[in-house]
């Protein structure tokens, strides 16, 4: 497998979210395809940044990335029609600090997994209570 087919396929099975209007609270994190119970979500970052070097060209493929991972891509780095590096869109922004609150989660982010099937368009909740000294920092959970 190429570097080019590496790059492809990691994009693909990683980009799984995004940041979207929130329903609870200003911003959040929606997933943009359904996400099984168990199965990690890529909210955190993992490791370094990683400078991908897909030309333009390639990500016209819709049959390689997915529709709404180019959309992501364009959104951020629109130089990329022209040749440029772009990062993942896992590591642009630092995702996790943008998962609210819910009683009832959908998300365990000390495993980075969904606690449940997670709808495309859903959005994805953790519960701030598990936070060591969370009413120091949440005082307006109860």
């Amino acid at each position: 497998m190429n570097s080019q087919d590496i790059q492809f396929d990691e994009l693909c099975r990683t980009v799984k979210c995004r940041l979207a209007p929130s329903e609870v609270h200003g911003v959040g994190v929606v997933t943009i395809r359904s996400v099984k119970k168990g199965e990690q979500l890529f909210v955190r970052p993992i490791g370094p940044p990683r400078w991908y070097t897909l030309p333009y060209a390639s990500l016209s493929k819709f049959d390689r990335v997915r529709p709404e991972i180019k959309e992501l891509i364009l959104d951020r780095w629109p130089s990329v029609i022209n040749g440029s590096e772009f990062l993942s869109p896992n590591n642009e922004l630092r995702l996790v600090s943008y998962v609210n609150h819910s009683y009832e989660p959908n998300y365990d982010p000390a495993q980075d997994v969904a606690l449940r099937d997670i709808e495309k368009g859903e959005e994805v909740t953790e519960d701030y209570r598990i936070m060591p000294n969370w009413g120091k920092v949440f005082p307006w959970i109860k």
